[in-house]
């Protein structure tokens, strides 16, 4: 009977978790690239519910029309928070690496061993 209660509990516990994942699918906007992101960034660690829930109670979806209305493109406003919430989960120097991308100019092509070798070079990376 014990076994059978925790069995029990850990179902609930499950359904919770499973109905909070909808709500975070929900909010990706159904997007498969942002629910990789979202999905990856939490598997990378013990997730409570609680979490779970943090993250589809986030003020980080509200960006979501904000950059939608500046974007030549729905899909770039509804991108933009998963990627806010994968960036912000990094490590501080991958946020630098990030950020040395910026450097580039809009469409430009990165040759990732010349780019590998720049921040090795400045030191944001061993």
């Amino acid at each position: 009977e014990v076994l059978r209660e925790g069995q029990a509990e850990e179902d609930l516990v499950m359904h919770k978790i499973k109905f909070v994942g909808e709500g975070i699918v929900k909010k990706c906007g159904g997007l498969p690239l942002v629910i990789k992101m979202v999905e990856t960034m939490m598997r990378t660690k013990k997730i409570s519910r609680e979490d779970w829930k943090s993250v589809v109670e986030s003020k980080i979806w509200e960006c979501k029309t904000a950059a939608a209305s500046s974007s030549s493109t729905e899909i770039g406003g509804d991108i933009l928070p998963g990627l806010m919430l994968s960036y912000d989960d990094l490590p501080c120097y991958l946020k630098t690496c990030f950020v040395y991308c910026c450097t580039y100019p809009k469409d430009y092509e990165i040759e990732r061993e010349k780019l590998i070798m720049q921040w090795v070079a400045h030191g944001l990376i061993e």
